[in-house]
């Protein structure tokens, strides 16, 4: 097994005569948050219209498992798509590509939604779309910022998207409330327009290496991604072990955020608007966290900061024990979410600055798909452990333990190398 490549040193200055004109960066960010907008709305109206035509909660529930398994399925195929072509022309594909379906959603509620089969066959291809997007969209960012700049780009990404998080319901029931169903998706088509817009507006740069698409002439996908595999559960035990972290973080928590609906109403009979505090606070805590990561990045290796993340994450969810009321309940979720918000920064602006640029979409995709492959499974095993146990304080105890016990495998992981050699 060949050595880490360390990080770059923090505040180390850009490579000599390379140049990153700011707009392009801002150009991307507001592209990024435009579609955005557009997946808030499509993600609210869909379940919405399928619930009005059917009066199912089978079936709108079904729409929204729809929405996670194109990343298990397609997450690596994104990856090799981002390190073949353009990266910058496979966002605005991407966002042609959203653009489209949603048109097509529209028309066909326009034409009267039956069969209803189709809603759902469109909707599986709009979410297709996201999991062929992220890993271009991860790749093109050390493109555009200086190094130095990196974990501030990655981090108002992310305040953007949970700011979305907590408006874009808001915006998406308004206009279906407003203007009707069709004019909705017909909006979110103009939203990935839009985006496509923005992002070549930011002008012909290459984002791929030349040497990357010249060695994938001739060769399978499956070539490409298993080279992509290669590095990430191979060549680099640092990657590998922030992917790793990721996958068991995001279990560990979901553990608790599965059936956080049932908790709040069965175990404390709040009311929708107590719920509603409950996750505005989760929202106002990401935002806060990625508001700090930028300036504690600065000033600290990853490293450390996933440790203290993990540590302080698992002692908020260990005080949603004893806490009583929304104010005290949503304020661990808030520490919670903070915590969750530095680690999911520091993680990716760590994997950026190692994974050479010619692998870039391919692991990052790898290591996405990770992540998200254990959410589905911790909601099953919360479902089944509630079932079987009836105490959810059970389930948010093994919740936090994990993520405190997680704090101790980072501090005797790779990564705490790969912290000494950053701080070198």
């Amino acid at each position: 097994m060949r050595e880490e490549t360390p990080a770059r040193p923090v505040g180390q200055p850009a490579p000599e005569g390379k140049t990153y004109p700011v707009h392009r960066y801002w150009l991307l960010l507001a592209a990024y948050l435009t579609s955005s907008v557009g997946n808030w709305m499509y993600r609210l109206t869909l379940p919405l219209l399928v619930l009005h035509l059917t009066d199912s909660a089978l079936a709108t529930g079904g729409l929204y498992a729809l929405e996670y398994l194109p990343y298990l399925l397609l997450a690596m195929f994104g990856g090799v798509i981002a390190d073949r072509f353009d990266r910058r022309r496979v966002l605005i594909a991407g966002d042609l590509a959203a653009g489209v379906i949603a048109c097509a959603l529209a028309l066909f509620v326009m034409a009267g939604a039956q069969p209803i089969w189709l809603i759902f066959v469109l909707t599986f291809l709009l979410a297709c779309v996201d999991p062929l997007y992220q890993p271009a969209f991860q790749s093109i960012l050390p493109a555009l910022v200086p190094p130095e700049r990196l974990a501030t780009a990655n981090a108002r990404v992310h305040m953007g998207d949970w700011t979305l998080s907590a408006v874009g319901p808001v915006i998406g029931a308004a206009v279906v409330t407003a203007l009707g169903y069709q004019t909705a998706i017909f909006l979110d088509a103009g939203t990935f327009l839009v985006s496509a817009l923005l992002i070549l507006l930011i002008g012909r740069r290459s984002a791929v290496p030349a040497v990357s698409r010249a060695v994938a002439v001739g060769r399978s996908v499956f070539a490409d991604i298993r080279e992509g595999l290669r590095y990430l559960f191979r060549e680099n035990r640092i990657v590998l072990s922030s992917a790793l972290l990721s996958m068991a973080g995001n279990f560990a928590i979901w553990l608790a955020l599965a059936n956080l609906i049932f908790y709040l109403t069965e175990y404390h009979r709040f009311t929708p608007t107590e719920i509603g505090v409950v996750y505005g606070m989760q929202g106002v805590g990401a935002v806060l966290g990625a508001a700090l990561v930028g300036r504690l990045l600065r000033r600290f290796p990853p490293g450390p900061l996933m440790i203290w993340a993990m540590a302080v994450g698992g002692l908020a969810v260990l005080c949603l024990i004893p806490a009583r009321g929304p104010v005290a309940i949503g304020a661990a979720w808030l520490v919670q979410f903070a915590a969750a918000g530095v680690l999911g920064v520091s993680a990716l602006t760590l994997r950026q600055r190692l994974i050479p640029e010619r692998l870039l979409g391919r692991v990052l995709g790898s290591a996405r798909m990770l992540g998200f492959a254990s959410i589905p499974l911790a909601s099953i095993v919360t479902g089944a452990l509630e079932y079987a146990l009836h105490d959810m304080y059970v389930i948010l105890a093994v919740s936090g333990v994990i993520w405190l016990l997680l704090s101790v495998a980072v501090s005797r992981s790779p990564l705490r190398r790969a912290v000494l050699e950053s701080a070198a």
